[in-house]
């Protein structure tokens, strides 16, 4: 049986620690910002669809003195900004002690050497920022292939599918 896993992703270190994000904006404004946020959300949903229970991709929200810390459902995984005077980090070691109290396997992804040895040192599997990224990487290549194998490379609506044979028949019976 396998055992429940849930990850735990350092939102902000992984866009600043990896290529992937980065590149979306190397000024980041706000716009930029956006993108490489929405990016990692995507990424992180597709990974944990295919491997995990649960996700939460965490933002550091601590100078931001009117967020509450509330999480939000986007792409079937939780998205939070630690509250206002709390880092990300808080919330990240809070959330990995949670979820490893109840029984969880957990996978937290940062670059971040403090939060690494933090969670680690509390029996967490630690995933870098490069890592996550190629995983990813992967991983879409894996579904846009599929998407491609299940549409047919020449047959792309339902009559292009359909054997000539029963065309024929259904054509006859449209007569």
């Amino acid at each position: 049986m396998d055992r429940r896993k849930v990850l735990i992703v350092d939102g902000y270190n992984v866009i600043r620690n990896n290529a992937r994000y980065a590149s979306l904006g190397p000024d980041y404004n706000d716009d930029a910002w956006n993108k490489a946020r929405e990016t990692l959300i995507n990424d992180a949903a597709l990974l944990a669809n295919r491997d995990y229970e649960r996700c939460t991709v965490v933002f550091d929200g601590a100078g931001n003195v009117f967020s509450e810390g509330v999480p939000t459902k986007v792409a079937g995984i939780e998205v939070v900004f630690s509250p206002g005077g709390v880092s990300a980090d808080s919330v990240i070691e809070q959330l990995a002690h949670d979820a490893r109290e109840s029984g969880f396997e957990v996978v937290v992804v940062s670059s971040d050497f403090t939060i690494q040895s933090t969670v680690f040192g509390g029996g967490v599997t630690c995933m870098s920022a490069a890592a996550f990224g190629s995983s990813s990487v992967l991983l879409e290549e894996e579904w846009h292939d599929a998407g491609e194998r299940a549409r047919g490379k020449d047959k792309t609506t339902l009559g292009d599918r359909i054997d000539p044979g029963t065309r024929a028949k259904l054509e006859a019976l449209l007569r």
